[in-house]
This record gives structure tokens, C-alpha cells and sequence, in this order.
């Protein structure tokens, strides 16, 4: 989706501001163009934007726009300055009057924002929703990042943030040692003992994984997305480690209360308790910083010291 040409120099000359507060525009009325709702006039350029997924904050902020985000959804948490923002709930499970009570200018989503209701409702309101892909992979990550820059006027921010991302992404993988043989790692979400999910394939986790030096225990089960745990899938996958969401962990009582969940002790991962966590908005937020978490899972797998997770 593309948003106006017309909008890029106001945009450009907004970003410039830096960290101080933008200054009211007075450029000619501008046209963007929503691939949904088709062309929408503004007088002025959007200067209150309202982002629904971590990623996409990062993103925002990364391209230098930060000061024109006015909320955010729940999953942000960098940088700083936007976890100080209103927050309007889970873009997941969007609340219409919540993102319309920050007055936007802009609303920016994902293919996973929903219900698609409460996207209209936004639209029906005269706001704009810009919908961005969610990639499973370090080339959709620059992808996006450099589309989100152009869509949003700022063209060559993005193609430097990509680039920049790209290069960080690519020394870390160069920093991991070929691991022989290499690990089995699962990737497990929870949210308690009622939910736990084991994730495959065409999650961003695989990526992370693989670049790493292992290899995605839950794809090479056949696992695509995600599925319910089973104590039988989980033995069936054989993990060597076992990655968790540090907040997954918690709500399940640490390594003994994971290990106490038929399934989990019967694996390698289990027997030698390499479990490992990382913040959900670290390691389920696809974004420039994702090369952070990268070296973090790295060096752990290599059993290098580390102050990651």
C-alpha cells in the first residue's frame, strides 16, 4: 500500500525537527492515496500518527518520525520516549474508539491488526489506516523497513535504516561459530499453563534461529505458524534447547515449573535444563533491533556469557 508522493517533502522537512516539537505546517493540501478507501484530501500533512505493534513503533521512531506518533499499542517497548505514550490497547484485538479518541491523523497496522470491523470503523471516521506486511524473514524485515520509509515520505531514511539493519544483522551472523552438530531449538509461547504454543515455520522466530547456527525444532516437525503443545509434539521435536518468553516463563514457575508440564523434562533441552528466555518484546518484536536479540541467542547457544535475556 502507498501512501501520496505528494506527501514525501512535508514529511522530510518534518523529520528534520530532531527530537523538538514539531512545528505546524502550511504546505498546500496534500492527497494521500489508501489502497483500501482510495484517495483521501488533507489540508494539512498527518502529524498524529497512532501505531498498532511494537515493529512498527521501532520503525516509525527509526525513520526519524517518533515525534509524530501520539499512541501506541501495548506490545511497544522501545524506544523509551514511546513507552510514555497513551496506549490504546492490543492491536490484535483493536478498540475503534480508543485509537480515535488520540484524534489521528494516521493509523499504521499489520496484516495481523484486527477485527477488520474496527479498521472500518477508523476509515469510516475519515483516518487513514496504512496496513504494513509482517515478515518472516531478515529480507521482508528490510523490505518493510525501506517500504514503511517511502509509503511514510521518507524514502532515504528508510533505504538507510534497512541498510543499516541489514549490515547488523549480517555481522552478527558472521560472530556465531558453526555449531557441530547444530543445536535442535523450539521456540515455545505461553501465557500460562493453559496456553502453550509450540512455533514452526513462517514465524519470525525461524529466522532468529537458523542465523544462529541451529536449527527450528518446531519447523522440521512440519509445524507451520503455530499449534497447541502436545507433551507428544514436543518429544517428537527432540529439542536441545528450549527458548521461552521471559514473561512465558514466569506465569509457568520458572525452569521447575516448565519442567514439571508433562513432555518438557523428556526432551534433551529438558534433561539438561537449557532453557532459555528473552523479553516477548525483544524476541517477538521484528524490527532494528532484532540483530540485538540475534547476538543475544548466539552467544547462549555457544554457551558464551551473556547479559541477554
Amino acid at each position: 500500500m502507498r501512501l501520496g508522493a505528494a506527501l514525501a517533502p512535508a514529511l522530510l522537512l518534518l523529520a528534520a525537527c530532531g527530537s523538538s516539537s514539531p512545528e505546524p505546517m502550511v504546505d498546500p493540501p496534500v492527497t494521500w492515496v489508501d489502497g483500501v478507501e482510495g484517495v483521501v484530501d488533507f489540508t494539512d500533512p498527518p502529524d498524529r500518527i497512532v501505531t498498532l505493534s511494537g515493529a512498527i513503533t521501532e520503525i516509525v521512531f527509526a525513520l526519524g518520525l517518533g515525534d509524530f506518533v501520539v499512541a501506541v499499542d501495548v506490545t511497544a517497548v522501545h524506544p523509551p520516549e514511546a513507552t510514555r505514550l497513551p496506549v490504546v490497547g492490543v492491536g490484535r484485538f483493536l478498540n475503534a474508539e480508543a485509537v480515535l479518541a488520540q484524534q489521528p491523523t494516521l493509523v499504521i497496522g499489520d496484516t495481523q491488526t484486527s477485527p477488520p470491523e474496527a479498521i472500518q470503523q477508523i476509515r469510516d471516521a475519515g483516518v487513514p489506516v496504512l496496513i504494513t506486511d509482517v515478515p518472516t524473514s531478515f529480507e521482508g524485515l528490510y523490505a518493510k523497513i525501506a517500504a514503511m520509509g517511502e509509503e511514510l515520505g521518507a524514502a532515504a531514511s528508510g533505504r538507510n535504516v534497512a541498510a543499516a539493519v541489514e549490515d547488523d544483522l549480517t555481522r552478527a551472523m558472521a560472530d556465531a561459530s558453526t555449531l557441530t552438530p547444530p543445536p535442535s531449538v523450539a521456540f515455545v509461547y505461553s501465557r500460562g499453563p493453559d496456553v502453550i504454543l509450540l512455533f514452526g515455520s513462517e514465524m519470525t522466530t525461524q529466522p532468529l534461529i537458523e542465523a544462529a547456527g541451529g536449527i527450528d525444532a518446531g519447523a522440521a516437525s512440519g509445524i507451520v505458524g503455530t499449534v497447541d503443545f502436545t507433551p507428544e509434539a514436543l518429544v517428537a521435536a527432540a529439542p536441545d534447547v528450549i527458548v521461552i518468553t521471559s514473561e512465558g516463563l514466569d506465569l509457568l514457575g520458572g525452569v521447575d515449573g516448565l519442567l514439571e508440564i508433562p513432555g518438557f523434562a523428556a526432551t534433551p533441552a529438558g534433561r539438561n535444563r537449557r532453557v532459555l528466555d528473552y523479553s516477548e518484546g525483544d524476541i517477538l518484536t521484528f524490527g532494528p533491533r532484532t540483530f540485538e536479540t540475534l547476538q543475544c541467542l548466539i552467544d547462549e547457544l555457544r554457551s558464551v556469557p551473556s547479559l541477554c535475556g
